[in-house]
């Protein structure tokens, strides 16, 4: 698994947790190992997804489409994974099945006897593996501080309130105030009902 890269097919792997994070890095860095090395990448599998477990769509065909002798290439162990428990225990699935897996910025030891370098490559997966584990929940942690400090500072959260139309304030009081009905509050918007209590119910909250 810590070797070179095999003459089969050679797969990279990249992962950020949400759909805003850039993933130009990883994927720079992948090239840059491509070139280096006069390799290319039979598919790139890229997902958006938490690190905290392995349910991962682009993950899962991966894991579907290597087979014996092929290489995957990471850019970061946490990009893998970040669960302590689960982490090394994916790498063995592929050690297992003498899948070579490169992570990019894990410098690992290669001293030619297979079982040593699995012993004290392990060793120091399972260590990395912890640390990703403990950084993901510190992460967790200040998310969770932060929203009760927005909220106890009465800091609304959520979605931006949606832009009301210019009128609506004056015949809201008039429905109110039972002067008209919901039909003819929304004629007097041209909107349609569904629309109008949709914003009666945000100006209500």
């Amino acid at each position: 698994m810590w070797g070179v890269v095999s003459v089969n097919s050679v797969y990279a792997y990249i992962r950020v947790s949400t759909k805003e994070q850039n993933t130009d890095r990883q994927h720079e860095a992948l090239k840059e190992y491509a070139t280096s090395n006069k390799l290319k990448y039979k598919i790139i599998f890229e997902d958006r997804a938490s690190g905290k477990d392995f349910e991962r769509l682009q993950y899962k065909a991966l894991k579907e489409i290597v087979k014996t002798g092929d290489t995957i290439i990471i850019k970061e162990l946490d990009r893998l994974g970040r669960n302590f428990m689960d982490t090394p225990k994916e790498l063995q699935y592929f050690f297992e099945r003498s899948i070579k897996v490169i992570i990019l910025d894990t410098p690992l030891v290669s001293t030619g006897d297979t079982k040593l370098d699995y012993t004290i490559n392990n060793m120091l997966i399972n260590f990395l593996s912890y640390i990703a584990d403990k950084e993901r929940e510190k992460i967790q942690g200040r998310v969770i501080e932060g929203l009760k400090n927005a909220k106890a500072k009465g800091i609304k959260l959520g979605r931006p309130n949606r832009i009301l139309p210019e009128d609506f304030k004056k015949y809201y009081s008039k429905w109110k105030d039972k002067e008209i009905t919901g039909v003819e509050f929304a004629k007097l918007l041209s909107i349609s009902k569904a629309t109008l209590y949709r914003y009666i119910k945000e100006y209500e909250m």
